[in-house]
């Protein structure tokens, strides 16, 4: 079994009026990789991969090795899943990908080693090694600060970080709008079974808890997509096994759905930036032709609807079949921000605009204790849909005071969490919409991990850290929330 996880950036720099932020150099998408190869500081050097190009993917043949800027703790020590078929990771490799432009995405590879002889996982045995594998302690550099161990599925805001400093003129760094202009999206996690290592229910089991694509839409291959809750948070899961599909088409698949993902989370994320105000604000001709270039080339990638053999709208539309469209969002008028320019740049985007702004009720599988897999409904505002942001809030607060109306836990944490959930609620309709969600679901795992029955201090580090950087990103305002997790600190991390 291998499992990657992906990591998408979205780089907002070259669509800046501000220009020069971002280095020129390593010459993305071809980086020099020979004698002297180039390289991305806190990274690594520019490489190509021993095999041939995909044919729908020609971009995907270089790469940055990304060793140096995500790191593992005791990794060797650790192993994933269920008691009874625990298997080791070996990390396969760390790599840095860019097109040049706005899309950046870092992956990471596993590879699962199996003590039984011919085992067969089923779809819950693979859930806990997915569950588990995102919990993988590791370390992103953060220059200037001291560096902590967090679980691997929580560092790609962090990644995002190093990337943005490593990659800025080190005059610019003084300048806030530059880190502000690159930003993390959502990731995403692949997992790959050979035809031996998979049990029949895989397949035939699913039922609502995922979506299958038919396999002649993907050259033969076995194609699952479902949404999984891990206790660091929900992370879209993709399934295969090659079938009657060759390695080479198995191949383009697993490339094919890694930027899929990753363009429609920047292309999301580009959008927010809109919304901002952080670029086109003021427009001018040359930030607008870059924008206009990236959006022509990025929608034809999304919408397209074959690449390499295979129906790519099927795989959108499991992705999709996961959520239910509960309305429409209103339609924000980022068009003024286009005032002076070319007015069809926003028409293009549109109705791609609208459907990714709708709040969406997701279908998503939990595995609970005693390994007994669960399906719940999670109402989640669409990637960029700023009206939305109050709806979001009341659905937090809404699961804190659930999980605060338990008889498990501690009176007065009890108290403070329910006090920082208020405070939250009170700056979320002025502050940056992207901070309040990271507060949000931060402070959703602080307050359920409060209530079980053997709470666990590294849990309550890491989502209390979480809701502090977003707090400090989001600035004074939010000093009352920075000062409530001061005391909160004191009661469970002493």
């Amino acid at each position: 079994m291998q499992v990657a996880l992906q990591f998408p950036i979205a780089d907002a720099r070259p669509f800046s009026s501000t220009t020069n932020l971002r280095l020129p150099l390593p010459d993305f998408p071809e980086p020099i990789t020979e004698i002297n190869p180039q390289f991305v500081h806190y990274f690594g050097k520019a490489c190509e991969r021993i095999d041939e190009p995909d044919e729908a993917w020609p971009d995907e043949i270089k790469y940055v090795r990304a060793n140096r800027a995500l790191k593992f703790d005791k990794l060797e020590s650790r192993y994933c899943g269920f008691p009874s078929s625990k298997s080791q990771p070996k990390c396969t490799y760390r790599r840095l990908l860019s097109d040049g432009s706005a899309v950046v995405r870092a992956e990471v590879g596993f590879r699962l080693i199996n003590s039984v002889k011919n085992k067969k996982y089923s779809l819950k045995e693979v859930l806990s090694i997915i569950s588990d594998i995102a919990e993988i302690p590791c370390i992103v550099p953060s220059p200037g600060n001291i560096d902590k161990i967090r679980p691997i599925l929580a560092q790609g805001i962090n990644l995002t970080k190093l990337y943005s400093f490593a990659s800025s003129k080190r005059s610019a760094e003084k300048e806030p709008v530059n880190f502000n202009l690159v930003e993390s999206g959502s990731p995403l996690i692949i997992v790959e079974l050979k035809a031996n290592e998979v049990n029949v229910d895989i397949w035939t089991k699913y039922s609502n808890r995922a979506i299958k694509v038919e396999s002649k839409n993907v050259n033969g291959a076995n194609v699952l997509f479902c949404r999984f809750g891990t206790k660091v948070g929900i992370v879209s899961t993709w399934i295969l096994e090659k079938g009657s599909a060759s390695n080479e088409q198995l191949r383009s698949i697993r490339v094919c759905l890694t930027r899929i993902h990753a363009e429609r989370e920047v292309l999301d994320l580009i959008l927010k930036q809109i919304h901002r105000g952080n670029i086109l604000n003021p427009s001018d001709e040359e930030s607008i032709n870059r924008l206009d270039e990236y959006f022509n080339k990025r929608l034809n990638i999304i919408k397209r609807e074959m690449w390499g053999g295979m129906k790519q709208s099927a795989i959108v539309n499991a992705i999709d079949a996961t959520h239910d469209v509960v309305r429409s969002a209103i339609q924000a008028q980022l068009v003024a921000r286009y005032e002076g320019g070319r007015r069809q740049v926003w028409n293009k985007i549109n109705n791609y605009q609208e459907d990714r702004q709708s709040s969406k009720i997701y279908k998503t599988i939990f595995i609970e204790n005693g390994g007994i897999m669960t399906d719940k409904n999670i109402t989640v505002g669409g990637t960029g849909n700023i009206v939305n942001i109050a709806e979001y809030m009341s659905n937090v607060t809404n699961t804190v005071n659930n999980n605060m109306s338990s008889p498990n836990g501690e009176e007065d944490i009890k108290q403070m969490i329910i006090q920082l959930t208020k405070e939250i609620e009170d700056i979320s309709s002025i502050a940056d919409a992207s901070q309040i969600e990271i507060m949000g679901k931060n402070l959703e795992a602080l307050s359920k991990e409060s209530v079980s029955v053997q709470p666990e201090k590294r849990w309550y580090e890491f989502s209390i850290t979480g809701i502090k950087e977003a707090a400090q990103a989001v600035g004074s305002i939010a000093n009352p929330i920075i000062e409530t997790l001061k005391k909160l600190s004191t009661l469970v991390l002493t």
